[in-house]
């Protein structure tokens, strides 16, 4: 990442992975308690992950990126909370 968008994108990419994703891979079940516990934080963590995606495009700059990302978050964060609202409850009362 930081040899294509310059060290400061590239160093905060590894801190947003490297703090999104590393309590996961430390811990799986610390990190699936968690994730069941804060169901809109958790999907919302989809974002800046798809926005530090997105800049590995070359041509996208990175508004093109920021953009598309929040648009994209906008339609999958509610998606994905009503998802696992409905599953919780679904297995609550079955």
């Amino acid at each position: 990442m930081a040899e294509w968008r310059g060290p400061v994108v590239g160093l905060l990419a590894f801190l947003t992975y490297g703090l999104l994703l590393g309590p996961a891979a430390l811990s799986m079940s610390w990190f699936r308690r968690w994730s069941a516990d804060h169901i809109v934080l958790d999907a919302a963590l989809f974002v800046p992950l798809l926005f530090f995606a997105l800049l590995l495009i070359p041509v996208l700059s990175w508004w093109a990126a920021a953009l598309a990302s929040v648009a994209t978050g906008a339609v999958f964060v509610p998606f994905a909370v009503r998802r696992r609202i409905a599953h919780r409850a679904c297995g609550a009362t079955g």
